[in-house]
């Protein structure tokens, strides 16, 4: 009989080899689609500002992992054919050795969360997102796949006998807020005009550095004798405004003493050509008569500054905007640091300071009104009698849009500090598509009135029109600066840069709005872009579409259906897009869409 340790030596190649064959058998760790859940964007991919971004959501079921797996959780990206890795996870049982990773203990199961945010400058015709799942089993050959496919940097395929899945999370980019004309009830705005009876006369003096002396050239300049000429011819004054202004360079309160004096020059200027005046002479016209006569406080004009050169071509540009708009700083502190930048000074110096220099004069009249007849009769003879505003008037009851661009080109020559017509003719120049016209017609009814609130609105509008997002973007903070609103400019702004929140809180008083709608929607409020679209034109291509995009992100397949339906009908040749909207990727299996898009 053979000893037992003598048998055990026989036996044991034999049963090391059992034991191998057995391990070389046994079932490969496949961590399948089952044991992952997925929290899936109730959105596709969109359009944020100038990136895009993406988060999602995963979990691994308890008991799905075992000691010796590895799984890897990939976020990739195709983008026309051409595939990247955009996020990665690597979960390791805890008896695997040498794979760096997250451990998993398997009884527990885990979770993660994957995603991106990536400047995006053009956006592609074809892209879409996947989460892709690599599982390898513990055995030696397949841990040191595992650690090769690590190590490699770009996409590539997983190892064969590797267990992989992958779940489409979103197909294309979504461009919903770069589409739709989002401000559908917004509109040119034409300057009013006041009564007839009502003729208000604006006019300008401008002084020489450091003086308050009403110069010879500036009495003789066209502008100063048009004024003295309407004076002439007034009958009633109802109001005199004057507003004096200084340069902000030297010391403050010179410069306000010195602006305060402008004005007053301005005033006896006004006051003696009244009293000069056919028909005036004795009439009392004085400074002192409060109901009469208005001076405002002088001030150093930092704001015109920064108007004055919005546009303009200076050396460290934003720096010199920065440091006038520091409300920190005082003037004193304002011009030493400005004068630091000695170019910029320079530049500003000898053409922004200039223009500073002045007093301006607003005189209100009542003057006897004139028949619609009588107001064109002077227009045919080019007549100055006519005012700012009757011509204003006659252009508006004129109709015709020829004849109206005729009457405010005309205004606009006879008074070119009168923004109004140069405001008009922008309007009339929109209507008729011609956008550039427009543009340059209000860019100088701004440099007439900076404050204009239908000019700010207009030069919004065209901006928008012509795409021109820096543009607009100045034209909205040149009217915050004044203490003005552009809602629906700010809100665009705000859309496109990805603010959704700013976009909704810059539209507080609108319940029904396509704008606030597209708002709510990329804020992920659908039920508030509900009801901003509620109510809406249901004609309009815009709302239905929008409406659509609510009802699919809201996981609504009777109101997409609805709404595309109705889409379709208005305008037939969206079905192409929509075939491709990634807005709808998730219907397009739905027999209603299949029929609605052939």
């Amino acid at each position: 009989m053979m000893r037992p340790n003598m048998l055990n030596k026989v036996q044991s190649p034999f049963w090391f080899l059992a034991l191998v064959v057995l391990a070389s058998c046994a079932k490969p760790f496949h961590l399948e689609q089952s044991a992952v859940t997925l929290q899936m964007p109730t959105e596709p991919v969109t359009l944020h500002g100038d990136h895009t971004e993406l988060q999602v959501a995963y979990k691994v079921a308890p008991k799905a992992f075992v000691p010796k797996g590895v799984a890897v959780v990939r976020l990739i990206q195709i983008q026309n054919n051409e595939t990247s890795e955009i996020g990665r996870d690597t979960w390791v049982g805890p008896k695997v050795k040498g794979v760096k990773g997250r451990s998993i203990e398997p009884a527990k199961g885990g979770e993660g969360e994957l995603g991106f945010k990536q400047p995006t400058k053009e956006v592609p015709a074809s892209t879409e997102y996947w989460l892709e799942l690599v599982s390898f089993t513990g055995s030696s050959s397949q841990i040191k796949k595992a650690k090769g496919f690590l190590e490699e940097k770009s996409y590539h395929k997983a190892p064969e006998k590797a267990h992989q899945f992958r779940v489409k999370i979103s197909e294309g980019i979504s461009l919903l807020s770069r589409t739709g004309r989002v401000i559908s009830t917004t509109r040119p705005v034409a300057s009013g005009f006041i009564a007839d009876t009502i003729e208000p006369f604006e006019a300008t003096i401008y002084f020489e550095l450091n003086k308050s002396v009403i110069r010879e050239s500036e009495r003789k300049k066209k502008e100063i004798l048009q004024l003295v000429d309407f004076l002439s011819k007034t009958k009633e004054i109802l109001k005199i405004e004057v507003n004096g202004y200084a340069s902000p360079d030297g010391e403050i309160q010179f410069n306000n003493e010195l602006a305060d004096e402008r004005a007053t020059e301005a005033g006896k200027f006004v006051i003696n050509a009244l009293r000069s005046s056919q028909g005036l002479k004795d009439i009392q016209y004085d400074l002192d008569n409060s109901k009469l006569y208005v001076q405002n406080k002088g001030t150093e004009d930092w704001k015109g500054l920064l108007r004055g050169i919005e546009f303009a071509r200076i050396p460290q540009k934003d720096q010199v905007r920065s440091i006038i708009e520091n409300s920190n700083l005082s003037s004193a502190e304002k011009q030493s640091k400005l004068k630091g930048m000695r170019e910029s000074w320079d530049i500003i110096t000898e053409d922004y300071l200039p223009p500073l220099r002045r007093a301006n004069m607003v005189i209100n009249t009542k003057v006897p009104p004139r028949t619609f007849e009588e107001r064109m009769q002077l227009i045919r003879m080019k007549s100055p009698e006519l005012s700012a505003s009757e011509m204003l008037a006659t252009a508006e009851q004129a109709k015709d849009a020829t004849r109206q661009a005729e009457i405010l080109e005309l205004a606009k020559g006879l008074y070119p500090s009168d923004h109004r017509a140069y405001n008009n003719l922008a309007v009339l120049d929109m209507e008729a598509g011609r956008l550039e016209t427009a543009a340059r017609n209000l860019d100088a009814a701004a440099e007439a009135a900076p404050g204009s609130p239908e000019v700010l609105h207009n030069q919004g509008w065209v901006a928008y029109l012509q795409k021109d997002w820096s543009k607009l973007n100045l034209v909205v903070k040149r009217a915050q600066n004044i203490g003005q609103s552009l809602p629906e400019f700010e809100a665009i702004m705000a859309i496109r840069s990805g603010k959704y929140a700013d976009a909704v809180s810059a539209l507080p008083n609108k319940n029904q709005d396509l704008l606030l709608a597209l708002a709510h929607c990329l804020n992920r409020d659908y039920d508030a872009a509900a009801k901003a679209l509620k109510g809406l034109d249901r004609q309009n291509p815009d709302v239905l579409y929008l409406s659509a995009v609510v009802a699919a992100r809201s996981k609504n397949s009777s109101g997409v259906q609805r709404d595309l339906e109705a889409l379709v009908a208005s305008d037939p040749k969206v079905k192409s897009s929509l075939r491709t909207d990634p807005e709808f990727a998730s219907f397009r299996q739905e027999t209603f869409f299949k029929n609605l898009t052939l």
